[in-house]
């Protein structure tokens, strides 16, 4: 990965250029982005990614061994979401905020994210064992999906501002704080707009902050086969 600044090469996980310290992963798309996101009204899906067992990591491990473990993971997150046409919001410590819908929008973007977060969660737990022995326990993603309206607005990654605000922002990161280690927990809007692709839990209704009554909730089972498929789109 060649940095935009100083032109210096890195590895393709790296999160910061070993040349001049710039941040790189989702530079390139957000760079992009920053010329076709205007002040609009859009209906997008959000997910919110975080890590199990970073505290441990960090806990265990020279900051150093946990910024080269975080940024060989990050760049696979990386790879998965830009597979399905996502745009990634931002990076916190150990979490990823991902969009599907801005600046590209496809009918099926709750059903990109899902897939997107499946293959996520696969990843790492791929990547865990690699890990745990230094660590002292296995690493794993836990995530929240929704879809709703948001405004879009100016991004300026130097002076941090994010272009994209709404409540459908806080209910995905509200729905990433109730997931337990290797679920996916996703919203209604997302559910109704995916269920005749994915197998879902419905749990019990959920009270969340910002909220005054209870939420539906569901978690992500896996995906359903072509039959199945086929046989909810035909109401059978």
């Amino acid at each position: 990965m060649q940095c935009p600044d100083c032109k210096c090469q890195n590895p393709e996980y790296a999160i910061f250029c070993n040349g001049c310290g710039c941040h790189l992963i989702g530079a390139e798309d957000n760079m992009a982005a920053m010329t076709v996101i205007g002040s609009e009204r859009k209906h997008v899906t959000v997910m919110f990614c975080d890590m199990s067992g970073y505290t441990a990591m960090t806990e265990s491990l020279d900051p150093e061994d946990v910024k080269e473990i975080m940024s060989q993971i990050f760049g696979k997150i990386t790879q998965i979401i830009r597979k399905y046409d996502g745009f990634i919001e931002r990076f916190v410590g150990d979490a990823v905020m991902a969009v599907f819908g801005v600046p590209k929008t496809h009918e099926d973007d709750p059903i990109r994210a899902i897939r997107a977060a499946l293959e996520v969660h696969a990843t790492v737990e791929k990547l865990s064992p690699q890990f745990e022995d230094r660590i002292g326990r296995p690493l794993s993603m836990h995530t929240g999906i929704n879809t709703g309206l948001v405004v879009t607005g100016e991004v300026d990654i130097e002076k941090g501002k994010h272009g994209l605000t709404g409540d459908a922002i806080n209910l995905a990161s509200r729905l990433e704080n109730i997931a337990d280690a290797g679920e996916i927990i996703t919203g209604q809007d997302t559910y109704f707009q995916s269920l005749n692709f994915f197998k879902f839990e419905e749990l019990e209704p959920t009270i969340v902050k910002g909220k005054t009554e209870p939420i539906n909730v569901y978690k992500v089972l896996g995906p359903v086969d072509r039959s199945d498929r086929n046989r909810r789109m035909q109401g059978v």
